[in-house]
């Protein structure tokens, strides 16, 4: 028996949203008040949602609401799309940075401890918790670099590059890439181009993974949220029906059917699938279509 219409409306739904830009706001205005030690240094930084929130794909069991503080005064880049008389024209133009990451890692620590408190922010190995009875969601904070993929450099003023972000694993020092802005205009883009049906669907389909994990059908960490939303973005325009049961069984089925492996992120400059810690396993993938197709034939016993 195949999944009732009204369980994928209710899944369609967004989970509540003022929590999490109360927390949003409230961090913020801690980060870029005048006494935050970045603003004394005169740093130029920006704080902003990324994740479920920002991406308008949250679900009711999402909890946490994940911040980046980026700092943009200092950047690392990549010039291998660059020639060599435009690298040359780059470095001169850009002298090496004294302020870094860690020094700026230490500086939005310090400020949080001072506001909410030494044992609210617990520093992991790839983000800040910030976890306050003072904010209603607990915060993940990922601490940045502005990161610069080069496409064009022949001056100051005529320039053009990727924008993405660059943090730090401190456990292993693997330096982690990614691009939340870009992730987030192809994901509007894409919305818009499908009516509207894009964001729902992510929603459905990250309910449906909660679930399945709810009855023991696959792990918590078996398909992330973030690969979730990569995948749906791979999926044609044209499987995207305005019926939910109807959109459902296309899009499972076209995944069934398709090659997952040569899959982009959402952001189109990565890949979805290899090796990297960063990202997902074409197995896990391959078993988690597995489960929506038995999801959908059967329904009721689950």
């Amino acid at each position: 028996m195949s999944i009732p219409s009204s369980q994928l409306d209710t899944w369609s739904n967004p989970g509540a949203n003022d929590s999490a830009m109360k927390t949003y706001n409230r961090v913020r205005n801690v980060l870029t008040a005048e006494g935050s030690v970045p603003q004394n240094k005169g740093k130029d930084f920006e704080v902003y949602l990324q994740g479920s929130y920002k991406n308008s794909t949250n679900i009711y069991a999402d909890s946490d609401v994940d911040l980046v503080v980026q700092l943009n005064s200092t950047w690392r880049r990549n010039l291998s799309r660059l020639s060599a008389i435009q690298t040359s024209k780059y470095k001169e133009n850009y002298p090496s940075a004294s302020y870094g990451l860690d020094d700026f890692h230490d500086d939005v620590v310090s400020t949080l401890r001072s506001y909410y408190g030494w044992s609210a922010v617990t520093v992991e190995d790839r983000a800040l918790v910030l976890d306050s009875d003072s904010l209603p969601l607990t915060a993940d904070i990922v601490v940045c670099l502005q990161y610069r993929r080069y496409n064009q450099f022949n001056s100051k003023y005529d320039q053009d590059y990727d924008e993405g972000i660059i943090f730090q694993d401190r456990s292993t020092d693997e330096e982690i890439i990614s691009y939340p802005k870009i992730h987030y205009e192809n994901g509007a883009a894409m919305n818009q181009s499908v009516y509207g049906r894009y964001r729902e669907t992510i929603r459905i389909f990250k309910n449906a993974r909660s679930y399945l994990v709810s009855r023991g059908a696959i792990s918590a960490e078996l398909a992330p949220s973030y690969c979730i939303e990569c995948l749906l973005y791979n999926v044609p325009s044209s499987k995207y029906k305005n019926d939910y049961q109807e959109r459902y069984v296309e899009i499972v089925n076209w995944l069934v059917e398709t090659r997952l492996s040569e899959f982009d992120c959402q952001n189109e400059i990565q890949n979805l699938f290899g090796s990297d810690s960063t990202q997902w396993s074409t197995s896990d993938a391959v078993s988690f279509v597995a489960q929506l197709v038995a999801l959908w034939n059967n329904w009721y016993d689950y």
